[in-house]
């Protein structure tokens, strides 16, 4: 398989110095028009004022000054835009001038002839499994994880049935109630974007985002949109409309099904997973994740999406794949539902999450 991403930058510290004073320049700018796109942590800080510039083109100097590789680089200024900036600011049409001018210097060879459309892309010959490619291309993978919980080891299947390298992977979640789930995304590449709880936030903004791929990143040729939920059809027949090939990646229990929609193709993996825990002990460790949260945060009621991330993260399994296991069909919540002796649930309003708190000690009849 090809990849782009050891492509060297040229004249690097130019390009990192010329980056640095961009952002520096375009936060100046937010800050009179738009001043909630900063994040509250910078938010106060009189940017306009001469003394403030050296220190944070400095700082974005220094963080960048390691990078040679073309993509890590773009991947690293993103990541500080992210840490700068929310993700208001991200979804604006400001985000897409301030990464063309980015892309303008980690990308020389590229020849603009125009802010929104690129030509000539100056590179050698590619090959992938032995089949030589006439243009260069990248592969952009969405998740929304949430809904569909993408490992390592699952993202290796995408990235060999891709024919060409995925540069930009965008992970979409409800990052608050994730724990220290963001912090294990943005070591893996992710670009991370904060959707709010509720129905399908998650899908209405990755096809937002998706819907205007074709006109942010022109190098693109192949979109794997990671969502179980079906709402997301449509974006892949847009996407399919402008030229792309798309992979609706979807996760039932312990496989994965991948459809390229360009050709109907559906291919269907088996993954392996952890041991299913009983009913008994899948009780007594959410009883325990729940004393120990509550004890923490010092709240009796804990919110239902808190669980489901501990769980995760406690336990490397999803909630809902051990719910499934016991109880085919139902959802996520059921083991909740179904032991109301040992749980209680509590809903404020039609629109509002779910808490759940302890009723009583589980505590499992002895054999005799």
């Amino acid at each position: 398989m090809s990849d782009n991403s050891g492509l060297l930058v040229t004249n690097n510290s130019t390009a990192i110095n010329a980056i640095s004073h961009y952002i520096y320049q375009t936060i100046v700018s937010i800050q009179k028009k738009h001043p909630e796109w900063i994040t509250s942590k910078y938010r106060s800080i009189p940017w306009h004022d001469p003394k403030y510039k050296p220190t944070l083109i400095n700082k974005l100097t220094k963080g960048l000054s390691n990078v040679k590789k073309q993509d890590t680089l773009k991947l690293k200024v993103k990541n500080y835009i992210q840490i700068l900036l929310t993700p208001e600011f991200i979804n604006s049409a400001e985000y897409n001038v301030l990464v063309a001018e980015i892309d303008k210097h980690i990308y020389p060879e590229v020849t603009l002839v125009s802010s929104d459309k690129i030509i000539n892309y100056q590179v050698s010959d590619l090959s992938t499994n032995g089949t030589k490619l006439v243009e260069s291309g990248i592969a952009i993978l969405l998740l929304d994880v949430e809904n569909l919980p993408l490992n390592p080891e699952t993202e290796k299947i995408l990235v060999d049935i891709c024919n060409y390298p995925i540069q930009i992977k965008v992970a979409f979640a409800n990052w608050r109630s994730m724990g220290k789930k963001d912090e294990e995304f943005h070591q893996r590449g992710y670009q991370l974007i904060h959707v709010p709880p509720g129905k399908d936030s998650a899908d209405l903004k990755m096809a937002t985002v998706g819907s205007s791929i074709f006109l942010n990143y022109p190098k693109a040729k192949e979109i794997l949109v990671c969502s179980s939920d079906r709402g997301l059809t449509h974006l892949g027949t847009t996407l399919q409309s402008h030229g792309l090939t798309v992979y609706q990646v979807r996760k039932y229990k312990n496989q994965i099904t991948i459809l390229n929609s360009k050709t109907g193709e559906s291919k269907i993996y088996a993954l392996s997973v952890p041991d299913i825990p009983s009913v008994n002990k899948f009780v007594i460790q959410l009883q325990e994740l729940i004393r120990a949260e509550t004890a923490k945060i010092g709240q009796q009621w804990i919110k239902f999406s808190r669980i489901s991330a501990l769980y995760k993260e406690t336990y490397k399994l999803n909630l809902k794949d051990v719910v499934e296991t016991h109880f085919p069909s139902h959802k996520s919540n059921h083991i909740f539902v179904n032991y109301p002796v040992y749980f209680a649930l509590h809903k404020p309003s039609e629109k509002s999450q779910t808490y759940v708190s302890i009723f009583n000690l589980f505590k499992p009849e002895k054999k005799t």
